[in-house]
């Protein structure tokens, strides 16, 4: 191939962004969470949401490359996997890109998130 040809990629699935206690085996395509990392070694982490309301957030292994940092916030985007063992079924994120937002505002990003949904219903009426 020379640097004058054309060169076409197949067209990724934007990543949806979910609260861990939606996510099942059933999650289709990519998604992205938001999340503290609650434990973590080399190759995974214990995550618990962070968009959900206090009380019900729920957590999820997270398979990643390298370490994630303990009490630091991260978007984790990701394919959804079930690992079964016995008669135990346990949901695992397979994370491919991890992105520290440490600095970010939780309830500000909450409140951007709810503005962009009433500009959306707006502009659809």
């Amino acid at each position: 191939m020379t640097l004058s040809e054309e060169r076409t990629f197949p067209h990724r699935m934007a990543a949806r962004l979910m609260r861990i206690r939606d996510l099942s085996a059933d999650t289709k395509g990519p998604v992205r969470i938001v999340c503290i990392v609650v434990e973590a070694r080399e190759g995974s982490a214990l995550v618990q949401d962070l968009m959900d309301e206090v009380g019900r957030a729920a957590t999820i292994e997270a398979v990643v490359e390298g370490t994630l940092e303990v009490a630091q916030k991260y978007i984790l985007f990701g394919e959804v996997t079930e690992k079964r063992n016995g008669e135990e079924k346990k949901l695992i994120l397979s994370v491919s890109l991890a992105h520290n937002v440490n600095t970010l505002d939780i309830k500000e990003f909450k409140r951007a998130l709810e503005l962009e949904a009433e500009v959306i219903q707006k502009l659809v009426k």
